[in-house]
């Protein structure tokens, strides 16, 4: 009797459990701010290359 009552009580919650929201929301986006720092991350790197190749232009030109 007692393992009845047990069994009925887990399928209950179980079924309770699996009735949710009918306008689930989205996932939040966990990795937006990772991704966002990335792309500055290489922003700046694009900046910082072209600073470098413009550099090393004005010194051979200056060298010439």
């Amino acid at each position: 009797m007692r393992c009845n009552r047990l069994g009925l009580a887990c399928a209950a919650c179980l079924a309770l459990g699996a009735c949710g929201r009918s306008n689930p929301q989205a996932p939040p986006d966990v990795l937006k701010t990772q991704r966002e720092a990335m792309d500055k991350a290489k922003a700046t790197e694009q900046v910082l290359q072209n600073a470098a190749e413009h550099r090393d232009a004005q010194i051979e030109s200056q060298q010439k």
